[in-house]
């Protein structure tokens, strides 16, 4: 297969067919509620906040901006110092966020983890068995999950191909043997956090994933590779045209899945559930509808605008240390001076789609259904048959985009029905059925800059090495890290870590 053709699989990527055309008429069996959250509004009242009264409140010794993985586990760490979070959505999470619906939840974002080889960072391990979420098994020398009830017993995936299912889908073909041979000697080698990753194997960083593979002779079939791209996309936001090598070995090594019982992590709510666990004891010093708007330094302090949404007023905090654990595009706005460091991230863009069902579908409970070679959009959906047992049925479908696509993401606001019943549709075929008069409601969550995409260079470039001020910090897996929960919550524990190592800290 030659580059042309590869890069043309990576790339065809699209949400336009998704909200001007459709297999079903616009308005046909939509006879549901339709729900659609999104933060795009939140963010731009940076703008229109203008002309908004200003109030000074108080000084803090820590402020943190983000309310996700990354910034709990900071506040986590800082739980006895003064401090206040601020979360520009209505809840926490980012994108490991939750919904309710009746006495039901589900997950609106990130869904699940696997068990932690002990070769893993000690910061966090010692940091969720500390929170009473993992415990280490002795015996497979894994760190596995406290909870069973919510670790997935029964069958993992399923692939929904040319109207056929199939289990393993990519271990089936006749280059998997070949790609596996290429890949096993990284086992043990790819560490998380990646920041652990020896020095010698970050050349890796420096070409793409398709590169390397061709470098060790690996020309595989089309559709081999497009089912790679598949799945990398399912995690990383884009293929191995564009992903770096370094990245793309770690996705398939960095855990020992085809020598040892890897415990597969799934809550009805998905890592929601660790966010619950993280606010514990810090719920008081957390602000949701909160935007930051503005960090100017002021001496040896900052004085932020912190805009409330609720209120409509800007308040003003005079900090002593800032940990960043938000989006960094924002911070051309917010602090522009540093948003050069991370002036090259690219975001993929991401929407959930949570159907509620009135009864439930027969399926045979599988957790993970994919849809390779049929739509490089559609990642598939969880079924909540596979978790635990609770109150409806749902079915949680997502998309991924490329970058390029984000400006076209406000225009589901206008399209919502052809939208769902593109998503529908998908679900029709997978279950030779029409399943819209099932339905009770949809919720759909729309997430501009989702996942930042490991490309050649980004990984292991922590801007914090490069920051201004040395009382600002920054976090999150948009810091030179993959798009893992592991990751984030490292993020978190090393930006407390960088702070309280400088001299502005309150504790020198």
């Amino acid at each position: 297969m030659n580059r042309r053709n590869f890069i043309k699989i990576s790339s065809s990527l699209s949400l336009l067919p998704f909200l001007v055309s459709s297999c079903v008429k616009k308005d046909e069996n939509i006879n549901f509620d339709i729900s659609l959250s999104s933060d795009m509004e939140a963010g731009h009242l940076i703008f229109s906040s203008e002309s908004w009264d200003s109030i000074y409140i108080k000084e803090l010794d820590y402020l943190i901006v983000g309310g996700g993985i990354a910034g709990l586990s900071a506040a986590k760490k800082l739980e006895n110092e003064d401090f206040i979070l601020f979360e520009l959505g209505s809840k926490i999470g980012g994108s490991s966020s939750s919904e309710k619906y009746q006495s039901t939840l589900f997950s609106q974002g990130a869904h699940y983890d696997w068990s932690y080889p002990a070769t893993y960072g000690k910061e966090v391990l010692h940091f969720f068995e500390k929170l009473d979420i993992i415990e280490f098994d002795k015996t497979n020398h894994l760190w596995n999950f406290r909870d069973k009830e919510f670790v997935i017993e029964g069958p993992k995936s399923q692939s929904y191909v040319k109207e056929d299912f199939h289990k393993e889908y990519l271990e089936g073909f006749e280059d998997f043997e070949a790609f596996y041979s290429i890949i096993t000697p990284y086992l043990g080698e790819m560490h998380l956090p990646t920041r652990l990753i020896r020095n010698d194997l970050q050349e890796l960083n420096k070409i793409s994933f398709q590169e390397f593979l061709e470098k060790k002779g690996l020309f595989a079939r089309q559709d081999f590779l497009q089912t790679l791209s598949y799945q990398l996309i399912d995690d990383y936001g884009a293929g191995v045209a564009s992903i770096s090598a370094l990245a793309g070995i770690h996705y398939y090594i960095c855990r020992p899945y085809y020598s040892k019982k890897m415990e597969l992590f799934s809550p009805p709510q998905g890592n929601s559930y660790f966010t619950e666990k993280l606010k514990e004891g810090i719920s008081s010093k957390i602000r949701t509808n909160h935007v930051v708007k503005k960090i100017v330094p002021k001496g040896s302090s900052f004085l932020v605008d912190v805009i409330n949404i609720n209120t409509k007023t800007i308040n003003q905090y005079l900090c002593k240390n800032i940990i960043y654990a938000g989006q960094k595009h924002a911070l051309k706005y917010i602090l522009p001076e540093q948003h050069t460091l991370f002036a090259r991230n690219t975001y993929s863009p991401w929407v959930v789609v949570n159907i509620i069902l009135k009864e439930p579908i027969k399926t045979d409970g599988v957790w993970q259904n994919e849809f390779p070679l049929n739509t490089e959009n559609f990642m598939g959906f969880i079924d909540s048959n596979s978790q635990k047992k609770q109150g409806k049925h749902v079915l949680s479908c997502y998309y991924c985009f490329p970058p390029e696509e984000r400006n076209h993401l406000s225009e589901i606001k206008e399209n919502l029905n052809n939208f769902t019943q593109n998503t529908i549709s998908n679900l029709n075929k997978y279950f030779d059925q029409d399943i819209s008069l099932l339905i009770e409601k949809v919720f759909i969550k729309v997430m501009g800059h989702a996942m930042p995409i490991p490309t050649k260079g980004y990984l292991l470039d922590d801007k914090n090495k490069k920051r201004l001020y040395q009382n600002l910090t920054f976090a999150g897996v948009d810091n030179g890290r993959l798009p893992l929960l592991f990751e984030a919550v490292d993020s978190g524990i090393m930006a407390v870590e960088e702070l309280r190592n400088n001299k502005y800290s309150s504790k020198s």
